[in-house]
C-alpha cells in the first residue's frame, strides 16, 4: 500500500529547501474613517513556509509587427512546489522568496500565473509563476 503521508514528507524535506511568503491583494477599496478616502484594502497573508522553485522555459510562437512574420520567443517561467497544507493559491497572488539555497533568489518576487494544479493523488501543490522583478541586491 502506498504511504501518501510518507511521500508528502519526503517531498517537503527534499524538494522544498527554500522559504516563501505568499500574499494576496485585499480586493475592493475600503473607506479610511480618518481621511474619508477610499484606500486599497490591506494585503492578506496566504502562506509562509517551505517551497521549491524549478525553472522552466516556455516557447511561444507568435506573429509580430505589420509583416506578420512568425517569431519564436522563449520566456522564463517557474514551477513552485508547496506542501499540501499551503492551501489554495490564486492567480495574481504575489510570491516573495525569503530564504533560498541560491542566494540570488532571495528577495525576488513572482506573480502566480494560474491556479494551482490538482490531482487524484495529491502529494504537493504545484503552482506556475511568472517573474515579477529582477531587482539586484545591493
Amino acid at each position: 500500500m502506498l504511504d501518501q503521508l510518507g511521500i508528502e514528507r519526503f517531498a517537503e524535506k527534499h524538494l522544498m529547501p527554500d522559504r516563501v511568503e505568499i500574499t494576496r491583494d485585499g480586493g475592493e477599496q475600503v473607506l479610511d474613517p480618518e481621511t474619508g478616502r477610499l484606500e486599497p484594502a490591506p494585503r492578506r497573508d496566504v502562506y509562509e513556509g517551505p517551497a521549491g522553485f524549478y525553472p522552466r522555459q516556455e516557447r511561444i510562437r507568435s506573429r509580430s509587427g505589420r509583416t506578420g512574420a512568425w517569431v519564436d520567443e522563449v520566456r522564463p517561467a517557474y514551477r513552485l512546489l508547496l506542501p499540501l497544507r499551503a492551501g489554495e493559491v490564486w492567480e495574481s497572488d504575489s510570491v516573495l522568496v525569503t530564504q533560498a539555497r541560491d542566494e540570488q533568489a532571495v528577495g525576488r518576487t513572482y506573480s502566480v500565473a494560474a491556479l494551482g494544479e490538482v490531482s487524484s493523488l495529491p502529494i504537493v501543490r504545484t503552482v506556475w509563476l511568472e517573474e515579477h522583478n529582477r531587482a539586484v541586491a545591493s
